[in-house]
């Protein structure tokens, strides 16, 4: 019998974790080409979730360097979505 923590990740993680580097590619993405602006709870809510998804997909590798990265990027953006200010436009003007 495998040990969990020895035994492939699963297709429901693989499949989650595609879901995680999505959330971050597409977050960057729309930030770069000015439709979302880095402190929007879309863009900070995207990195926390896809990186949240990503810390729990490198526990489950076994690749703990990976894990503490992410999960200081998941870390960052609670971070900075904690103490950010009222939402404004993207081109700077409040709504």
């Amino acid at each position: 019998m495998w040990d969990y923590f020895q035994a492939p990740p699963g297709m429901v993680w693989r499949l989650t974790s595609v879901v995680g580097l999505l959330c971050l590619v597409i977050a960057y993405l729309t930030n770069q080409r000015g439709r979302c602006r880095a402190d929007s709870t879309a863009y900070l809510g995207a990195n926390a979730l896809g990186a949240g998804i990503l810390a729990g997909y490198s526990a489950v590798i076994d690749e703990w360097v990976f894990f503490g990265l992410e999960m200081f990027w998941c870390a960052a953006s609670l971070w900075a979505w904690s103490r950010r200010g009222p939402a404004k436009a993207v081109g700077g003007e409040s709504p």
